[in-house]
């Protein structure tokens, strides 16, 4: 009996050779790139990605969700993640698959429980004010850098209750910008690879690694030689059980998972926040509003406030931290028309989606008023919007974010005013979406 070769049917996209040549102009500016490239293919398409085969790329939400959420048990993060990532980052949570990514998640989920974090609020909101506190003002402040800053130190405080020195913060700040940079270029120009060997370049970045790995392990230490409790996420890590083996959690483990978190926890919510400083900037009448309810409302209120969440969603739906992801089928699949064989990547662009105009009506506005509804109950159920992600693996630290953002603009704007200066920032598209020379004019309100 002849053996019938499966035939699939991919989305129309680039052959070979024009994915080869068109990874040059990804390179320089990937977000324009995919853009260009889901208008002149309706939205979802095809390349070869070296190493992977074919990869499908997709802005259809009702694809995005089929992968993410209706059938997520057939897809899992990629080797993107799981090796290229994990190798730099750590195997937390965040790059985890199966078993392994499971046992993990329901290890870490009680952290991040709707009581835990009631319970964190005074921390963050107390961390958060005296940061803003000292926040410098003129006519050209860093944005950015502030809020890389900023999130960090409420994330170091309110989750493990420890103290890093400006200078080790700083340090670790730099370090994971150079990991983000070189796993981007690692994934989309393989044959970097084959100057490794001569160049050095891989262990270079793995010691950068390894350094801010020993920095965690020397936090452990002093939290096991201090013997008192703190009540926090580093403490909860310490001391959990798996409940199959009733083992604790291996040292490299914890570090892995406080890498991940670390990374994961201050890098979307500084991006978010930078990004949104500068719509407001932008927006005076959106911050006169945002300030009015401010006046009106107690800090802790502030989480629950319908304009609040309509003002970062909407940041979040222009400029999402998280502005693509990818996963790997694990058997053949298929969706509408189209059908591909098992270890196909897909890769949902979030960017795309939330600035397509088939689903957002004036896509390129900063517009916080369409995240309002009569009933407050659909603002979770806002379709076609993926700031968190979606299905099982959604952030693990979702209301988490919610609540800091929440807390920084209430404190920020009860303090200070901003205004926009001439520069106009750039899209820094690594692993998250950094903005690149972010500056505006900061004053304090007489």
């Amino acid at each position: 009996m002849k053996n019938i070769k499966q035939k699939y049917r991919f989305p129309r996209g680039k052959n070979r050779l024009q994915s080869l040549l068109a990874s040059i102009t990804f390179l320089k500016n990937p977000i324009r790139a995919i853009c260009r490239n889901m208008k002149k293919y309706s939205g979802t398409y095809t390349v070869y990605l070296p190493g992977n085969g074919k990869v499908i790329l997709t802005e259809d939400p009702d694809f995005i969700q089929y992968v993410l959420r209706d059938n997520h048990s057939n897809y899992q993060k990629s080797k993107l993640s799981t090796k290229t990532a994990a190798r730099l980052f750590g195997n937390g949570l965040l790059f985890a698959n199966g078993e392994s990514w499971l046992k993990q998640r329901r290890l870490i989920q009680p952290g991040f429980h709707h009581g835990k974090i009631q319970e964190l609020y005074k921390i963050v909101a107390r961390a958060a004010g005296k940061f803003i506190s000292d926040f410098p003002t003129g006519e050209k402040i860093d944005v950015y850098a502030q809020m890389h800053e900023l999130s960090f130190a409420i994330l170091i405080h309110s989750l493990f209750d420890i103290h890093f020195s400006a200078q080790t913060i700083t340090e670790l700040s730099q370090s994971f910008t150079d990991l983000q940079d070189f796993l981007l270029k690692d994934v989309n120009e393989p044959q970097r690879k084959l100057l490794y060997p001569f160049n050095g370049a891989d262990q270079v970045v793995l010691e950068k690694s390894k350094k801010i790995k020993n920095i965690l392990k020397n936090m452990i230490a002093e939290r096991r030689a201090g013997g008192s409790s703190h009540n926090d996420l580093l403490d909860m890590l310490l001391n959990t059980r798996y409940e199959d083996t009733g083992e604790a959690m291996e040292e490299e483990k914890i570090v892995d998972e406080i890498h991940v978190l670390l990374f994961a926890g201050h890098e979307t919510t500084s991006n978010t926040l930078s990004w949104l400083f500068y719509l407001l900037a932008e927006h005076p009448e959106v911050c006169q509003k945002l300030k009015e309810r401010i006046d009106h409302i107690d800090i802790y209120e502030s989480p629950k406030d319908e304009y609040f969440n309509a003002v970062i969603s909407e940041a979040m739906r222009l400029y999402p931290a998280a502005w693509m992801t990818e996963r790997v089928c694990m058997t053949d699949d298929h969706f509408k028309e189209f059908s591909y064989p098992k270890g196909t990547i897909i890769i949902p662009f979030f960017y795309g989606l939330h600035r397509n105009k088939k689903y957002w009506e004036d896509e390129s506005s900063f517009k916080p008023e369409r995240f309002i509804f009569p009933d407050p109950a659909l603002n979770k159920k806002v379709k076609n919007f993926f700031p968190f992600g979606a299905g099982p693996r959604m952030c693990i630290g979702n209301n988490f974010a919610m609540a800091e953002m929440s807390f920084v603009l209430h404190i920020f704007f009860s303090i200070y005013k901003i205004l926009p200066t001439k520069e106009i920032p750039t899209m820094w598209p690594l692993i998250t979406l950094r903005p690149k020379g972010l500056f505006l004019k900061v004053e304090p309100i007489s």
